[in-house]
């Protein structure tokens, strides 16, 4: 599997059985109203987080987000602190997980709480 297979697989699967978020970020640490970059109508996966992944730091009302790097250039690298708008409530990026094949980013799994 080359990643650009990898890619386009995920992509197929996030659009048959995926739901549509937003992935934002601010652009600045305060004010009102706060500049951002949102992307909207994203494809992902939404999961509740596995009994195994429960620690002080992450408990219940957290949820695993499966992305596809497709269509997100403009935010890449994602990191702590953007945002994941589930359902219409903003959650926090708490844990990003990049994943690469041959360096090249394939999927990006993250952790988001709030």
């Amino acid at each position: 599997m080359t990643p650009a297979s990898a890619i386009a697989s995920l992509d197929r699967q996030l659009a048959e059985h995926g739901e549509r978020v937003i992935v934002r970020r601010f652009l600045a640490p305060s004010g009102d109203p706060r500049p951002k970059t949102d992307l909207e109508d994203v494809p992902a996966f939404v999961r509740p987080v596995k009994a195994e992944q429960l620690t002080d730091a992450i408990d219940q009302t957290f949820s695993n987000v499966v992305l596809s790097p497709s269509g997100l250039a403009v935010l890449l690298p994602l990191r702590k602190g953007d945002k994941i708008v589930v359902q219409g409530k903003e959650r926090n990026v708490e844990f990003p997980g990049p994943i690469f094949m041959g360096g090249t980013l394939v999927r990006i799994n993250l952790v988001v709480g709030g």
